[in-house]
């Protein structure tokens, strides 16, 4: 009897340590399971609000052989302290002076989704190069890292461009254009030929108009007055009583 309860009290005892076991690998378990859904949900907040800016080379909108530098922010955060670089550097093309500072390498913040543009050369200065562009910028303060994105911009992707038509806004802006001009020309003379009409004149046109008239009745007096004439008989060339 004695050994049947000791046998009970051992396999209980088993039992309860490998309980214990149990619950504490599912607690260890358990543990990374929450520390790795931790990671991933810092890594999708990050993700979610990350600055990514990017420069490009891109067509001007009056003309296709003439090229602008663009910088977007393309990201849903704000970049700070951004610098490009351009391997091999940009050259200015024969519109800008050849001293000139070459725009865009230093930007201190751009906003989710806005970017900046300037005139940079033709076509003659671009043709068949290729540019390793280096981009890198900050979150925020200058205690956090710099991002940096690298990658390749050919100007071959240009080759074989063309274009249908005018951008209808490039038409609208010609159009005021040539009206602005015009309006310049006519407000900036300082003698204008203006004809003003009175009521002097409109008396004197009254009374040339009457006199015209009098004349149209006074022929027509003339012309009823010698028909009359006409068909009265002539008493001279009447026969005498008695003859």
């Amino acid at each position: 009897m004695f050994e049947q309860v000791s046998w009970v009290s051992d396999a209980l005892t088993a039992g309860g340590a490998l309980a214990a076991f149990v619950t504490a690998v599912a607690t260890i378990f358990l543990w990374r399971v929450t520390k790795l859904l931790a990671k991933e949900t810092t890594r999708m907040v990050e993700a979610s609000d990350q600055p990514h800016v990017v420069a490009t080379l891109s067509p001007n909108r009056w003309s296709l052989r003439h090229y602008d530098l663009l910088v977007d922010n393309t990201g849903n955060a704000t970049a700070y302290d951004i610098r490009i670089v351009f391997d091999p550097p940009l050259e200015n093309g024969e519109a800008r002076k050849n001293d000139a500072k070459i725009p865009f390498d230093r930007i201190s913040v751009l906003k989710p989704g806005q970017g900046l543009r300037s005139y940079l050369a033709d076509i003659n200065v671009l043709r068949g190069k290729s540019y390793e562009v280096t981009v890198s910028w900050r979150r925020g303060s200058k205690a956090k890292p710099r991002e940096t994105n690298v990658y390749t911009l050919d100007m071959a992707d240009y080759e074989g461009t063309s274009e249908l038509g005018k951008d209808p806004t490039v038409d609208l802006a010609r159009s005021l254009e040539k009206i602005e001009k015009s309006l310049s020309k006519l407000v900036g003379s300082t003698h204008l030929n203006v004809d003003v009409y009175t009521n002097a004149d409109r008396e004197k046109e009254r009374q040339s108009i009457l006199r015209g008239l009098d004349r149209i009745e006074d022929r027509r007096n003339a012309a009823r007055l010698s028909q009359e004439k006409e068909q009265r008989p002539d008493k001279s060339s009447a026969p005498e009583p008695g003859s």
